[in-house]
């Protein structure tokens, strides 16, 4: 086509071709055209004033101009573009430019072929390939078939994808390697279904499963389809393969559920039902709801309603639930229902409403369940975790609940209420001496017979061990709790009959009222038990009722309690020191750290008042360690000022006794203070030694050993106090102030002073005579050869640098 072609060899060419040809000059205008031409396009010469392919190419591009100017170099151009025809419709067309040498010059040909209906064939023949393919890929449907004479298949698109093969990979495999696809166990069947299909000259479909190439096991719906040539042999195997996993999966768990479904309506202990709530009858009435209720479906269509047997209590509630039903709510409820024969019986009841597109209630489900035994069960349990296992009464937390619900019932009201703490005096003593089982037997009669004297709407309570609890409802003065107190404390009078045994029983009673004595429990608690504390010192079948001003004591001991731990921390404690002197020459022996406590609220508080407290809350062994440290660390520093120090001595509870690090703490804290062990003393009360006889006595033999000096404080005071004497090694006693103080107006006392004295010397004791306030008192205590003095007399518990003062001054005067 590249070369020159002569004019008069095309002309019969152009006249009678079925496409249309135009012929075009070098300037690209129309010169002649073929009737072929005119018929397709509908133009004439006439209607091409310019350029013919600017006008007639819809879009004429430069690349389409590039072309024409080629074809006046002699070279041959096709292309395909969209054509404009005269009456406004395209066309889409196949462009051969041709071009022609002549005498004249150089003249253009263009043939154009309409392709407008292959092109639409084409696109038809695509979208009918896509719209297969899509659909393959939305059923997971994947086509192939299988050439016999070359034993190939060749599968679409999706059955690759079934089968776990990429696009680009060159398959087309032979039966043999098909059937490998395939699971062993469904193998058989795939060949049977292949043979029946030859020999019956028709189709097959069934599932089986088949092995990815990832190993992934799939099932899958199969149908084949022979095809036979001209002379009646198979050719070829045509088919569908579907991957049907998920209906599998799907069906598998219907048929799950279904047998779950099976289970539950066929499970006497679940009833299944249904109602039509248009008509009233029953759907579905399971064999569980005969015996859960002892109605048969027929009783319950013609002669009995289900809400006739619900328990009358629960009747409204159950009625009430209806009305969620009808706004299309489900409703979980358990209520009682009174079963044929008489019982009442707790079910759980799911009911699930159905509605239509109009809102109309019309169809209602449900499960009921026998929930009796659970109940029953909850109810035990509760029982047991509000009531005490041996009186039966109800316990601390019940009690507790109780009080909690009162303090929020009577908060915005002037009502008041009050709560009664009853403890038995003695009992620990009555325990030991009847044994346990004869106890709890007292306890429980104890018991019944309180319940019997205390108001019957009022709530009485078991606390733990041998203490009771009331609550008190709507109390209108304090005389009718006064009255209650003495009815209960009277009506204990009577003596208890215990394996033979006539028991008196006493109690205490401590009372706190709502809103008095706090508006919460824990005050409430914390008051009744001050207020028992009051009645119990006062000796038996005593009652105390918490005043106001008992309130502010009770407050003020809670906020000790409370800021004793930070009081260290925040520096609140301090020292002071008492000098004990020679009677006879005034000189200083020894003194005596006394702590005292700066509270920021309270001002100066008394060890009288907060010892006690941190003895109760485990703070003494912290405040122990701490006057210990301050008074190594104290004593160093009156060395390095060279002062002339004596011995100090430090109180010590018993608690410590009990500590197995606390001999190395002590040998810690001298060392490293740098200091002697004969520079402290250690003080301890009667009750040190009480507690843990051979604890208390190793651990004085290590102090003494270790050179510390080891008093016993209060003497006289305690239950026993010389027999202890001669078991423990005290190197010094100290006679009790009570004594001293009290000896110039007793003569009972002046004795206990003067054989207490007496005695020391015969054990070879020390003595120091505590309180010593007077002259006379002194002249008293050098009469009988008293040691040293320790008291007001000769100086008061001053701190630091006033006692640095008396050391310096080494001789103090009677005051």
């Amino acid at each position: 086509m590249n070369s020159m072609t002569r004019e008069e060899d095309f002309h019969s060419l152009i006249i009678d071709h079925l496409n249309a040809v135009i012929k075009l000059d070098v300037s690209g205008n129309l010169l002649t055209y073929n009737e072929a031409f005119a018929q397709q396009f509908g133009y004439t010469e006439q209607d091409f004033d310019e350029s013919f392919l600017e006008d007639f190419i819809q879009d004429y591009t430069y690349e389409q101009k590039q072309y024409f100017e080629e074809a006046l170099l002699g070279q041959t151009n096709r292309f395909n573009c969209l054509v404009l025809c005269k009456n406004g419709n395209t066309r889409y067309t196949n462009v051969t430019i041709v071009p022609i040498a002549t005498p004249d010059g150089m003249e253009v040909y263009v043939i154009i072929k309409n392709i407008t209906d292959l092109r639409e064939q084409e696109r038809e023949f695509y979208l009918s390939k896509e719209n297969f393919n899509t659909i393959e890929e939305i059923g997971n449907i994947g086509s192939f078939h299988y050439d016999m004479m070359s034993n190939r298949t060749y599968c679409s698109k999706q059955k690759r994808l079934i089968l776990g093969i990429s696009e680009e990979e060159d398959f087309s495999p032979t039966y043999k390697q098909i059937l490998e696809f395939v699971h062993p166990d469904d193998q058989p069947k795939l060949e049977l279904a292949f043979q029946q299909t030859l020999f019956n000259n028709g189709g097959a479909h069934f599932e089986c499963r088949i092995m990815r190439r990832d190993q992934a096991i799939r099932h899958v719906y199969v149908q084949i389809e022979v095809l036979f040539g001209e002379k009646g042999l198979p050719v070829r195997v045509i088919g569908f393969i579907q991957d049907i996993t998920n209906s599998k999966h799907t069906e598998s768990k219907l048929t799950e559920k279904e047998q779950q479904f099976s289970k539950v309506y066929n499970n006497l202990d679940v009833g299944v039902w249904s109602v039509n709530m248009q008509t009233g009858q029953f759907i579905l009435y399971s064999q569980g709801i005969e015996q859960i209720c002892g109605y048969l479906a027929d009783d319950m269509e013609y002669n009995t309603s289900w809400s006739t047997i619900v328990h009358p209590e629960d009747w409204q509630q159950y009625m009430d639930l209806h009305d969620e039903l009808a706004k299309g709510n489900t409703v979980r409820h358990q209520y009682r229902i009174i079963h044929k024969n008489g019982d009442i019986k707790w079910i759980q009841d799911y009911m699930i409403p159905t509605l239509d597109d109009s809102g109309v209630f019309i169809q209602l489900d449900g499960l009921i369940t026998d929930m009796t035994e659970q109940h029953l069960l909850h109810e035990k349990v509760k029982h047991i975790s509000y009531h005490d296992h041996l009186t039966q009464l109800p316990n601390r937390r019940n009690f507790n609940k109780k009080l909690r619900g009162f303090a929020t019932e009577y908060a915005n009201s002037d009502r008041k209420f009050a709560v009664m703490i009853i403890d038995i005096d003695h009992f620990k003593y009555i325990n030991d001496t009847i044994g346990y089982p004869s106890g709890d037997e007292l306890l429980c009669q104890i018991a019944a017979r309180l319940a019997s004297l205390v108001p019957a709407n009022d709530m009485f309570a078991r606390l733990g061990g041998d203490e009771f609890g009331v609550l008190v409802a709507n109390v209108e003065s304090i005389e009718s709790l006064e009255l209650i107190s003495n009815q209960i404390i009277d009506g204990l009078l009577e003596p208890f009959l215990i394996n033979g045994y006539e028991l008196y029983v006493t109690v205490s009673i401590g009372i706190s009222t709502f809103p008095d004595n706090g508006i919460d429990s824990s005050d409430l608690l914390s008051n009744a038990d001050i207020a028992l504390n009051k009645a119990e010192k006062q000796g038996e079948s005593k009652y105390y009722i918490i005043s106001r001003s008992s309130s502010i004591e009770s407050y003020k001991s809670y906020s000790l309690g409370r800021d004793l731990r930070k009081a260290l921390e925040n520096n609140e404690m301090t020292l002071h020191f008492q000098p004990r002197v020679d009677s006879c020459t005034g000189e200083m022996l020894s003194a005596e750290a006394l702590i005292r406590w700066n509270h920021p609220e309270w001002g100066r508080i008394s060890p009288m008042e907060f010892l006690p407290i941190a003895e109760e809350n485990g703070l003494i062994v912290h405040i122990d360690d701490w006057v210990l440290r301050e008074v190594c660390k104290q004593i160093r520093e009156w060395k390095e000022e060279q002062l002339s120090t004596v011995p100090i001595s430090i109180n010590i509870s018993a608690v410590h006794f009990m500590k197995q690090d606390w001999l190395h703490t002590i040998e810690k804290t001298v060392q490293e203070a740098g200091i002697h062990p004969q520079d402290i003393e250690f003080e301890l009360t009667e009750s040190s030694c009480l507690n843990n006889k051979e604890a208390a006595k190793n651990t004085m033999n290590s102090l003494k050993k270790m050179g510390i000096t080891i008093s016993l404080d209060d003497f006289g005071t305690g239950y026993s106090s010389l027999a202890y004497l001669t078991q423990f090694p005290f190197d010094v006693i100290k006679i009790d102030k009570s004594f001293i103080q009290n000896m110039i107006h007793s003569d009972q006392d002046m004795f206990i002073a003067k054989s207490i004295i007496y005695l020391a010397k015969g054990l070879q004791i020390k003595v120091v005579a505590e309180g010593v306030e007077t002259l006379q008192q002194l002249n008293i205590l050098k009469k009988e050869e008293c040691h040293q003095i320790q008291g007001y007399l000769f100086s008061r518990p001053v701190p630091n640098e006033e006692f640095k003062t008396l050391l310096q001054q080494r001789i103090l005067q009677p005051n």
